[in-house]
């Protein structure tokens, strides 16, 4: 028997949510740079790709080579 498992939003994934809503188009390194705590990209990057797995930031594909381009689902 499965179950649909739910996902804890923490708030360092609804850091980087907030971060993405209000800077549309941003890469992952800036939101990284924006919410890692003092200054961790590592643990930034960790919350920006949880987000992006919960559905709360959309990647797409950016205008420069191998960046993401962050944006805001709305959730």
């Amino acid at each position: 028997m499965t179950t649909a498992k739910s996902r804890r939003i923490g708030p360092a994934m609804r850091a980087a949510a907030d971060f993405a809503a209000a800077n549309p188009g941003c890469t992952k390194m800036a939101a990284a740079d924006a919410i890692g705590p003092n200054g961790s990209r590592r643990f930034g990057y960790a919350a920006v790709d949880r987000a992006i797995r919960a559905g709360l930031i959309e990647a797409r594909d950016g205008q420069r080579c191998n960046a993401y381009a962050l944006y805001s689902t709305g959730r």
